[in-house]
């Protein structure tokens, strides 16, 4: 799994986001995130365990 989850520059865990990878839907990379590296790493383990898809 992931080391850690991705989360604004507040604190805030990207919910919404993690969601939306899961759900199949298209997402974008949040103005607000901390490290935009962790959102691919997230995208690789929901493929890995047959959810989500790469970003559109």
């Amino acid at each position: 799994m992931v080391k850690r989850l991705p989360e604004t520059r507040s604190g805030k865990i990207l919910r919404g986001t993690i969601q939306k990878m899961a759900d199949n839907t298209p997402w974008k990379t949040p103005a607000t995130i901390d490290d935009p590296a962790i959102l691919g790493k997230m995208a690789e383990v929901l493929n890995t365990i047959g959810f989500g898809r790469a970003r559109t």
